[in-house]
């Protein structure tokens, strides 16, 4: 058996959680804000400079979310704002339980230094 793929990757920046910064039109429709696309593309930028990976194979992910102050704030949003910009950038081949049936995170503070680690193991 082959050894299995491993990333790890370093996020710097506050990662806004895409669900709950959404502007939402009087239409019914919904965006994510621009803030969330500020931050999803220079995060799209650290990977890419990072990594030129793409996992096709299932795989396990691993993220700690650092928070930079101590404010309310719900790990999860951040995680699902990790996951899609992953997919969007193509080294996740989607973030459905099937392609990734493994998601440890955790949540640190680490005053005024907010970012995220990622490992992703291929399984």
């Amino acid at each position: 058996m082959s050894n299995p793929q491993i990333l790890e990757l370093r996020l710097d920046g506050n990662i806004p959680s895409k669900k709950n910064s959404r502007i939402n039109r009087g239409d019914g429709k919904s965006f994510p804000s621009k803030k969330y696309m500020d931050w999803e593309e220079d995060a799209l930028k650290q990977t890419r400079l990072q990594t030129r990976l793409r996992f096709i194979k299932p795989v396990s992910v691993e993220v700690i979310i650092y928070f930079g102050t101590n404010t309310r704030a719900d790990l999860d949003n951040r995680l699902t704002s990790i996951l899609d910009m992953l997919v969007e950038g193509v080294v996740l081949k989607d973030d459905k339980w099937q392609d990734v049936p493994i998601i440890l995170a955790q949540a640190e503070h680490r005053p005024r230094k907010p970012g995220a680690f990622v490992r992703i193991t291929e399984l």
